[in-house]
């Protein structure tokens, strides 16, 4: 059964890109892409009747576990700010290094795990900034690599990355690898598509990783077309590093994908419709094509009818 949440005006050239249930299930952030701008609304799934915050030119980057905070990166100062969920207040975190684009939160909230760079040809590195102490300390260092999309796992005891070549190539082909902590060495788990946005997603369980493998690597429109992509969901084991293919479409652009909270199904865009997966099983169409894109699970408070 599909109804509507809500709708809301916006021009021609505006596309909603991403949706961004707050972890508490009370807001929900709207990310919109257009010709010559981005930005995002902030809503109270209490009380839909406007948006209670819109941050022009920029993009969101992570909730704080507990809701109560989020993270937006300003396109044009180049500053990562940490906003309360209500909107109400605003810090800019200028501890960060210049060039942050990858920001996110600790299991505790006590900390941010970055990922920065100085531009092209000038690497890249992952840090945590305290933000208690507001103290630094850079943690990893890529001389030939831009690294993005950090990632705990659930439980907070693993960090999953994706390292993409240093060039001038919008989009290509990445790597997904795993910090297990300690003294063990960083495992490379798969090859990710890379440049397009899409990051590894774990599991509720924390057992898996899922991710957007590309099919077609040797097509040099697929390197600068966004669209161009032809790709498939894989999964792919933390502990055994097993990789399984969740989707096997041909010539389809598929990514996207959300795991449903009680981690048994996964939600996912495929040639402009929604999808809906369990592993092992083969994928069911919910929407038709050319009307939706870009899934979320959303739990709506009680006082929400």
């Amino acid at each position: 059964m599909c109804f509507i949440l809500f709708s809301y005006p916006v021009s021609s050239d505006c596309d909603i890109d991403h949706l961004f249930p707050s972890p508490n299930s009370i807001h929900l952030i709207l990310e919109f892409n257009c010709h010559a701008n981005a930005f995002i609304l902030l809503w109270d799934l209490r009380n839909l009747t406007a948006p209670i915050l819109a941050l022009d030119r920029g993009y969101f980057l992570n909730w704080s576990p507990d809701g109560n905070w989020f993270l937006f990166r300003h396109i044009d100062t180049n500053q990562i700010i940490l906003i309360t969920a209500d909107g109400a207040t605003q810090v800019v975190l200028e501890k960060l290094p210049f060039g942050t684009y990858n920001a996110t939160f600790t299991l505790d909230g006590k900390q941010i795990i970055y990922a920065a760079s100085q531009g092209l040809g000038f690497g890249s590195e992952m840090g945590s900034l305290d933000l208690a102490e507001n103290s630094l300390m850079v943690q990893k260092q890529f001389t030939d690599q831009v690294v993005a999309f950090p990632s705990w796992s659930p439980n907070g005891d693993q960090l999953a990355y994706v390292l993409l070549a240093d060039n001038n190539i919008p989009y290509t082909i990445g790597e997904l690898w795993l910090d297990a902590g300690s003294d063990e060495k960083d495992v490379l788990l798969a090859e990710v598509d890379a440049g397009r946005g899409y990051p590894p997603v774990w599991s509720p369980d924390g057992k898996s990783i899922g991710y957007v493998q590309r099919e077609n690597p040797l097509s040099l429109q697929a390197d600068y077309l966004t669209n161009a992509l032809h790709s498939n969901l894989y999964q792919v084991d933390a502990a055994s590093h097993e990789i399984a293919a969740l989707t096997t479409f041909t010539e389809t652009l598929v990514y996207d994908p959300v795991w449903q909270p009680d981690g048994s199904q996964l939600a996912f865009t495929a040639g402009d419709a929604i999808w809906l997966v369990e592993p092992g099983q083969s994928p069911i169409r919910l929407t038709e094509t050319g009307i939706a894109r870009h899934p979320a699970w959303i739990t709506l408070p009680e006082s929400n009818p």
